[in-house]
């Protein structure tokens, strides 16, 4: 099998293997289409219409809004909460968080109509706006997850950029666990604005708070995930009794959230349409099910120590914050659109390359970077396979 370690300098290396190479062509691939959408317009690339101005691309954003927030979530309970032991997932976290916030901005800036207009958004002052709010945020947010790596960089690299971070470091964090708040806030809010379109099941105003505390547990499944599947891959030792409790705690949340949900749609009168046999019913259901139910009974058990139910669980709860968002950009709009959206290739193309360059930028950052380790441990070494 293919395998090149390319030395950059004494403490940087570039690994090329086959597998990379072909998540580089398809980056190549997808940064062609992006450049392709951006000459033509929205019109000659997607498939979105006046009908569904809102598509793929938004509903991507959304996700990976809410698995990014695994930084402000494990940030929450490591240095908010000041429970240390969940302090070995921080760096992960960040730099997850941050090339899920990238990717998301990335997504965002191609769903821009008029993109050659882009600063119109740091000096239109829209301040009532939620759709301001969440991209103001997103913006602060990559600004301050750059100076929070600056430290993990300086750690290897410049030590006396480290020192000089660290001293901002209490400010920087305390901005980054709060940000978040006012983003996935602002994209519940978002829908408020729409009582007649978006479906009853799904429209309430408990909105702002459901993408909140589904992007808080959704963020913890997914450094759970990430954490399982980069030791494997790196043959790194897993602490299975700290992520069985990073799992309690999204767990909580899953029960709180499916708590109020249950009120809510108790104080609305909607179980009806819940349980009409719907496609808009069945899917809800189906939400409810695999991302909620599913992984209360493996992260509220003692089943959350073993390593196999650990994942399954979150990959449930990743795939119900999946369904969800799903469900808020297509199911509750469909009745009122009136038409079929299905993205175009171009859509699809576009955002695979996009995933296919944050992936090989992910594995350059854990290879070269103190990520899964303290300043006193070696660097992780380069697994050949």
């Amino acid at each position: 099998m293919f395998d090149y370690n390319m030395r950059w300098n004494k403490k940087t290396t570039i690994r090329f293997t086959f597998g990379r190479l072909c998540l580089l062509g398809f980056a190549v691939i997808g940064f062609a289409l992006m450049i392709y959408r951006l000459i033509n317009g929205l019109g000659a690339t997607t498939h979105l219409s006046d009908g569904w101005p809102w598509g793929f691309w938004l509903c991507c954003h959304m996700i990976l809004s809410a698995v990014g927030s695994c930084g402000f979530a494990v940030a929450l309970l490591a240095y908010v909460f000041h429970l240390p032991q969940y302090q070995p997932l921080a760096r992960r976290a960040l730099l997850l968080s941050f090339l899920c916030y990238l990717l998301a901005f990335l997504i965002f800036f191609m769903d821009m109509g008029r993109w050659d207009h882009f600063y119109w958004i740091f000096v239109s002052g829209a301040w009532t706006s939620p759709l301001y709010e969440a991209v103001i945020c997103l913006f602060l947010i990559l600004i301050l997850q750059v100076f929070q790596l600056l430290e993990v960089w300086g750690d290897r690299y410049k030590p006396w950029v480290k020192l000089i971070v660290r001293f901002f470091l209490p400010l920087f964090v305390l901005f980054a666990c709060v940000l978040p708040f006012g983003q996935q806030a602002a994209y519940g809010a978002l829908y408020l604005a729409m009582p007649g379109k978006l479906h009853v099941i799904w429209y309430s105003s408990f909105l702002p708070w459901a993408f909140l505390l589904s992007s808080f547990y959704g963020g913890l499944c997914f450094i759970a995930l990430e954490y399982h599947l980069s030791n494997g891959y790196f043959r790194e030792k897993s602490d299975q009794h700290m992520i069985g409790g990073v799992l309690g705690v999204a767990g909580a949340a899953m029960a709180v959230y499916l708590l109020l949900k249950g009120i809510d749609l108790s104080l609305r009168g909607v179980w009806g349409a819940v349980f009409s046999g719907s496609t808009a019913g069945n899917l809800f259901l189906l939400e409810i099910a695999v991302g909620l139910v599913i992984p209360l009974v493996l992260t509220l058990t003692p089943l959350r120590k073993n390593p196999k139910c650990q994942v399954i669980a979150a990959c449930c709860g990743i795939s119900g914050i999946l369904l969800n968002r799903m469900n808020c950009v297509f199911t509750a709009m469909a009745g009122h659109a009136g038409t079929f959206y299905v993205p175009s290739v171009i859509e699809i193309g576009i955002v695979l390359g996009m995933v296919a360059f944050i992936i090989v930028l992910y594995l350059f950052f854990v290879e070269n970077l103190p990520v899964f380790r303290n300043k006193e441990d070696k660097k992780p070494e380069i697994v050949i396979r």
